[in-house]
C-alpha cells in the first residue's frame, strides 16, 4: 500500500477500536513488513487504563501489540481546577468556559471518561491539545518518510455516549482540518481526507454504562456534528491561536459514519467486544484494499466523494431564494462480513492444545497412550531414592562429607585427606619416634595431644572445625546448589516433572531432619566410646608400669603394650575428631533445612507460575473453536470450517507421543534459554512468567504446531489450514440451487450497523428537490471481494458461479461492485455503505432526541444540563435535525389571523379589484409593482374566508404577515397617538367587515374567534 493513513481514537470506543485493528495488523504482517506500512496511530484518552506495561490482551503471535507512548495522548493530566483558578492561562479555553467559578460549580467532580461530560471532556483536550497536534504531527512525519507522499486519509474513531470521545470529537475534527486545510485533490497529489466514525448510544445500554447522560450526550453530539458540517457551528479554537476555527475548505470533514450495535437487519452483537471489531474490519477492508475498476466506486463511496451535488439540506423555512443549509447529508452507515476460514482461532487452538501438553509434561510428565501427558502426577519412590549412596555422592551428602571427612567446598579439594587416613598415617610414625623415649607411652600420647590440637590439617582439630563452622552457610549453600543443580537439570531433561521436583525435596527435607537427630546420637554414642577408650588407655599405662616393676621387658612384653597403646591412642583421636564432624555436620544440617526449605519454596512459586499457565491456556482453548463449525450468516464474521476435523486431529497429534515429547523439549529448551546461563530456580521466577510461557507458545509451539499440520495433512482437501475459501465452499456448493440460496442468504443477512426510518428518508422537504432515493439520498453500495484465484480451473469456474449468485441476489437502488482480487485466500468480504442522508433518517435519533429533550426541560436543572451536554453555548442555537411537524389549520388560524387583522390595520392587506377583467373584488396583500403601482394578490372573497378556507393561509404566510407587521409598527408607528389610529381600524374591521360576514351575530363560534383574534391585534399594536 502507497496511501497514508492515520488511524486516531479517542476514548474508551475508540481506543477498543484502534486495539482491534492493532491486533488485525499485527497478526497479518511481520515486524518488517509492518515497518513498510504508512500507517499512524494516535490513542487521545482521559485515562492510562490501555496502556498498562504487559497488557496480555495486546498481545500477537508473542508480540506486544500495545499503544507507545509516542502514540497516546493523556488529556487527563490537564487539572481542571487549574484551569478554573488560571483561565488566563489556557486562553484557548476562556472562549468557551465563560466564568469559570460558575462552570466548576456547573460541571462539578469529574471521574473517569470526562464523567460522561462533554463540557468537561472538551476542557480536558483543550488544555491539551497542543500535545495531539504533536502527536499528530510526528505520526505524519513517520507515515509520509515510508511512502514518500504526502496525501493522507485521516480515520477519527469516537464514541458519542461519554464525556472523553464525544466531549472531544469536534475539536478533533475542527483541529485536524485546521492542519490539513484542504481535501485530498482530484490527481491525489496533496490535502487530506477525514472520515469520522461515531458510536452512537444502544437504546438498551451494557450494565454499569448509563450514568445519567448516556443517551442525551449523543443526541448533544450528533446535533453538534451536524451543526460544524453545515458551518452553523465555528468551534473556539482551543489552542488559542485564533478566534474561532472557520477553514476555508466546504468539507471540514468528508463524512461521518454513524454506527451501531444492531444491524438493519436487527441483528444485535455485543457493544464492547464485537462491535470494536466491525468497525476495525471494515478500515481495515478499506485501507487496505486494492485500488482498481472494480473498487473505485466504493472507495469513492467511503470518503462521500460521490454525492457533491447533495451535501446538505436547506432549511425549509427558508423564505423563496434564500439559502439555508441546516441538515448535512455526509453521514453514512457501514457493514462488514467476513466469510472466513478461521485460520488464525484454528492454528491458536492447536497452539495452545500443544502447548497444554508441553506445560503438563514438565508439570506431571505422566503419558498415557490414549490422553497424552495427564494432568495427574506418576508416582515415584523418593524416600529411597534420596538414601541411595550414588545420589549422595552427587550432592556431597554422605556422613562423610557433612562431617568433612570429605570435603563438601570444591575449593577444599585435594586439601586434606580424611580423619582414618590422617590419624592412620601420623601415629605409627610418633609411635615409632617413642620408642627410645625414657617414657614411651607418655612420649606418644604428647605427640597425639599436640597433633590434635595443632597439626591437625594444620590448624588441630578443635581450631579447623570453630573455622569451617563459621562457614557452614557457605557448606550448606554448596549442598543446596548441587542439589539444585541436579534437580534443575533433571528438569531440564524431562526425565523428572515439577511436581517430582517437590516430592523429591519434601524427601529429602525430612532426610535431612532424620540425619541430624542421627547425628545428634552419633555423638552421644561416641562420647560413650571416647570415654571407654580413655579407661583402656589407663589400663594400659598401669600394665606398662606393672611389667618394668616386675621384670624388665620379659620376652618383648613393653613392645606390645606400646603397639596396642598406639591403636588405642588412635581410635581415641579418630573418635575424638569425628565427634567435632559430627557437631559440624548437625551445625549445617539445620543450615540446610533452611536452605532445602527455601527451594522448596522457590519451586513451589515456578509450579505456581506454570500452573498460572496451564489456567491460562485452558482459557484460550475452551475460547476457541467452541463453535458447530456451521455458517450462521447472521453474525458479522462468518466462520467456515471443519469443527469435527480440528478436534480429530488435534486429538490425533496429542497422542502421538513422539511428537508431543518433541515439542515439550522444544518448549522447555526455551524456557531454559530464556533463563540463561544462571540455571536456578531463583533465576527462573524472575525470568519467565505466565506471560513468557504464553509468548513461547505464541512463538515455538505456533511454528511447530503449523509444521506438524502441514507434514500430516498434505492433501488440499485435508487441510484445516492455509487453503482457498472459494475451494472449500466448491466442496460443499454442488448444486447451483443451493448456491444461490447462499449468496441470497449471505447478501441478505449483510447490512450496516444502523436502523432507518423510512418516512424520513422519503419525506420531501420544502425548499429541496424531491428525494430520489439512491441519488440524492441513501445511497448504496456493496462491494464484494472473493480471493485471487490462480491455477485452478474448477475453483475459477466456482468463483464466477458465485459472483453471478452474489450480484444477481441484490435488488433495489443498490449499487453491487465485486472485486476478484482479494489477496486473503481465506476470506471472502462483503463491505456495505448506506451513504448520502441526514440524521433524521436514522431511527435511533428520536430515542436519543427524547432523552436529550427530557433533561434540557427540567426546569430545575435545564441550563445546567445544557451547559453539560454542549462543547460550546446552550444547543438553542444548533439547527434542528428534525424537519418541524407541520402546524396545523387550527394552530395556524389561532397563531397568525391577530396578524392577519393587525396587516390590515396598517395597510397591507385590503379589499379590492381582482383586475382580472371580471370587475369583482377580493380580499388579498397588497405589493407593490415596478410602476409603483398597488397590486393586490387575492386570497378570498370575504375576509372572514382567509384563515378559515384559503390554502393560501399557510404558516409561511401568517411569518411573513409577523415579519412585516412587527416590522412596520416598530418603524413608523412609536408615537401613541398613530398606534391609537391603528386600533379604530380594527375596530372598524370588526364592526363593518368581521360582524356583517357573520350577520351580526355575534353569538356565532367564528365571529366570537375573531372578535378575540382582533382584542390580541389591539394588543400587539399597542405593546410591539
Amino acid at each position: 500500500m502507497a496511501e497514508n493513513h492515520l488511524i486516531i481514537g479517542l476514548g474508551g470506543t475508540g481506543g477498543k477500536v484502534l486495539k482491534a485493528f492493532r491486533k488485525r495488523l499485527w497478526s497479518e504482517f511481520s515486524d518488517e513488513e509492518r515497518a513498510k506500512l504508512p500507517i499512524g496511530f494516535v490513542y487521545v484518552d482521559s485515562t492510562d487504563e490501555m496502556m498498562k506495561p504487559g497488557d496480555v490482551t495486546f498481545r500477537v503471535h508473542g508480540q506486544d501489540a500495545s499503544f507507545t507512548n509516542s502514540e497516546f495522548v493523556n488529556i487527563k493530566g490537564v487539572d481542571l481546577d487549574t484551569v478554573f483558578k488560571n483561565p488566563s492561562g489556557f486562553p484557548g479555553l476562556k472562549g468557551f468556559i465563560g466564568d469559570p467559578e460558575v462552570m466548576q460549580k456547573t460541571i462539578g467532580s469529574v471521574g473517569a471518561a470526562a464523567g460522561q461530560k462533554r463540557k468537561a471532556g472538551r476542557i480536558l483536550f483543550g488544555g491539551s491539545v497542543q500535545s495531539y497536534l504533536d502527536t499528530l504531527s510526528t505520526q505524519y512525519t513517520k507515515v509520509k518518510e515510508i511512502s514518500n507522499d504526502s496525501p493522507v486519509t485521516i480515520h477519527i474513531f469516537t464514541g458519542l455516549a461519554g464525556g472523553t470521545g464525544s466531549g472531544s470529537i469536534i475539536d478533533i475534527i475542527a483541529q485536524t482540518r485546521k492542519k490539513f486545510p484542504t481535501v485530498i485533490d482530484n490527481a491525489r497529489t496533496s490535502g487530506a481526507d477525514i472520515l469520522v466514525y461515531c458510536m452512537t448510544p444502544e437504546i438498551n445500554p451494557p450494565a454499569g454504562c448509563e450514568a445519567g447522560r448516556y443517551h442525551a450526550n449523543g443526541y448533544a453530539a450528533l446535533a453538534e456534528l451536524n451543526a460544524l458540517l453545515v458551518k452553523k457551528y465555528k468551534p473556539h479554537d482551543v489552542t488559542g491561536m485564533s478566534d474561532r476555527i472557520d477553514v476555508p475548505t466546504k468539507k471540514i470533514a468528508n463524512g461521518v459514519f454513524v454506527y451501531s450495535n444492531i444491524n438493519e437487519h436487527g441483528k444485535v452483537i455485543d457493544s464492547h467486544k464485537q462491535l470494536p471489531l466491525v468497525a476495525a474490519d471494515f478500515a481495515y477492508s478499506r485501507i487496505f484494499l486494492e485500488n482498481n475498476d472494480n473498487t473505485q466506486d466504493f472507495m469513492r463511496s467511503y470518503s462521500f466523494e460521490n454525492i457533491d451535488d447533495h451535501l446538505f439540506e436547506n432549511n425549509e423555512k427558508a423564505k423563496e431564494g434564500q439559502i439555508d443549509i441546516v441538515r448535512s447529508k455526509t453521514f453514512g452507515s457501514f457493514g462488514i462480513k467476513r466469510v472466513i476460514i478461521p485460520e488464525e482461532e484454528i492454528v491458536e487452538y492447536f497452539t495452545y492444545s500443544f502447548g497444554q501438553q508441553a506445560l503438563l509434561q514438565i508439570r506431571y510428565n505422566n503419558w498415557n497412550d490414549d490422553l497424552g501427558f495427564r494432568e495427574t502426577p506418576a508416582n515415584i519412590d523418593f524416600n529411597s531414592f534420596v538414601k541411595e549412596k550414588e545420589q549422595l555422592e552427587r550432592w556431597h551428602l554422605t556422613n562423610k562429607h557433612l562431617m568433612l571427612d570429605k570435603p563438601i567446598l570444591k575449593s577444599d579439594e585435594r586439601k586434606f585427606t580424611g580423619f582414618a587416613d590422617y590419624w592412620n598415617s601420623v601415629i605409627p610414625n610418633w609411635t615409632e619416634l617413642a620408642r627410645t623415649d625414657k617414657l614411651p607411652l607418655n612420649k606418644l600420647e604428647q605427640c597425639c595431644i599436640e597433633g590434635y590440637e595443632k597439626l591437625f590439617r594444620k590448624a588441630g582439630v578443635k581450631n579447623f572445625f570453630e573455622g569451617k563452622t563459621q562457614a557452614k552457610e557457605e557448606h550448606a549453600n554448596e549442598i543446596a546448589e548441587q542439589i539444585e543443580m541436579y534437580m534443575f537439570d533433571q528438569w531440564q531433561t524431562g526425565d523428572l516433572s515439577l511436581h517430582n521436583l517437590t516430592q523429591l525435596i519434601d524427601k529429602l527435607i525430612e532426610s535431612v531432619e532424620a540425619r541430624r537427630k542421627e547425628f545428634d546420637g552419633k555423638i552421644s554414642q561416641w562420647n560413650q566410646s571416647i570415654d571407654q577408650l580413655e579407661n583402656a588407655r589407663s589400663l594400659n599405662q598401669l600394665e606398662w608400669a606393672n611389667v618394668g616393676l616386675i621384670s624388665g621387658d620379659i620376652f618383648g612384653k613393653k613392645k606390645k603394650i606400646l603397639q596396642q597403646h598406639s591403636t588405642i591412642m588412635n581410635q581415641i583421636y579418630l573418635k575424638k575428631t569425628e565427634v567435632e564432624g559430627l557437631q559440624f555436620g548437625v551445625a549445617v544440617l539445620a543450615v540446610l533445612s533452611t536452605k532445602l526449605n527455601a527451594l522448596r519454596g522457590r519451586i513451589e512459586k515456578f509450579v505456581n507460575i506454570v500452573n498460572e499457565a496451564l489456567d491460562d491456556v485452558e482459557k484460550q482453548i475452551g475460547a476457541r473453536c467452541q463453535d458447530t463449525g456451521t455458517m450462521d450468516l447472521q453474525e458479522a464474521i462468518i466462520r467456515y470450517y471443519d469443527k469435527d476435523a480440528v478436534v480429530k486431529f488435534t486429538k490425533e497429534v496429542i497422542r502421538d507421543k513422539k511428537r508431543q515429547v518433541n515439542i515439550a523439549s522444544a518448549f522447555r529448551e526455551e524456557i531454559i534459554k530464556q533463563i540463561g546461563n544462571e540455571q536456578t530456580f531463583a533465576r527462573a521466577n524472575v525470568t519467565i512468567s505466565s506471560d513468557t510461557i504464553l509468548q513461547i507458545l505464541d512463538t515455538l509451539i505456533r511454528e511447530k504446531s503449523i509444521a506438524i499440520h502441514d507434514e500430516i495433512l498434505i492433501e488440499n482437501n485435508e487441510k484445516l489450514i492455509n487453503r482457498s475459501i472459494l475451494e472449500q465452499l466448491n466442496e460443499q456448493f454442488h448444486s447451483e440451487d443451493d448456491l444461490k440460496k447462499f449468496a441470497k442468504d449471505l447478501i441478505k443477512q449483510s447490512g450496516v450497523f444502523a436502523t432507518f426510518n423510512a418516512t424520513e428518508i422519503n419525506r420531501a422537504v420544502k425548499n429541496n428537490p424531491v428525494p430520489a432515493i439512491g441519488t440524492s439520498v441513501f445511497k448504496k453500495l456493496i462491494l464484494i471481494n472473493l480471493p485471487k484465484i490462480e491455477g485452478n480451473e474448477n475453483v475459477q469456474k466456482f468463483a464466477d458461479k458465485l459472483k453471478k449468485a452474489l450480484m444477481e441476489s441484490v435488488s433495489g437502488n443498490v449499487i453491487v461492485k465485486v472485486d476478484t482480487n482479494g489477496l486473503r485466500k481465506n476470506e471472502i468480504t462483503i463491505s456495505n455503505i448506506t451513504y448520502c442522508f441526514p440524521l433524521r433518517a436514522i431511527n435511533d435519533l428520536a430515542f436519543l432526541k427524547e432523552k436529550y429533550d427530557y433533561l434540557v426541560s427540567n426546569p430545575n436543572e435545564a441550563r445546567q444540563n445544557r451547559t453539560v451536554l454542549h462543547t460550546e453555548g446552550m444547543g438553542d442555537t444548533l439547527p434542528d435535525l428534525f424537519i418541524p411537524d407541520e402546524m396545523p389549520p387550527w394552530k395556524i388560524r389561532e397563531l397568525y389571523t391577530p396578524y392577519l387583522i393587525a396587516a390590515y390595520a396598517l395597510g397591507f392587506v385590503k379589499y379590492a379589484d381582482k383586475e382580472d377583467g371580471t370587475g369583482k373584488s377580493a380580499w388579498g396583500t397588497i405589493s407593490v409593482n415596478r410602476l409603483g403601482e398597488e397590486v393586490l394578490n387575492p386570497i378570498a372573497d370575504k375576509f372572514t374566508e382567509i384563515p378559515f378556507k384559503s390554502e393560501l393561509f399557510t404558516e409561511e404566510y401568517g411569518e411573513e404577515l409577523r415579519e412585516n407587521a412587527e416590522s412596520e409598527i416598530k418603524a413608523n408607528y412609536l408615537h401613541k397617538n398613530k398606534r391609537a389610529e391603528l386600533v379604530k381600524k380594527v375596530q372598524s374591521l370588526y364592526k363593518e367587515v368581521i360582524l356583517p360576514e357573520y350577520n351580526n351575530n355575534k353569538g356565532n363560534e367564528d365571529c366570537k374567534f375573531f372578535a378575540n383574534c382582533a382584542e390580541k391585534a389591539m394588543d400587539l399594536i399597542e405593546k410591539i
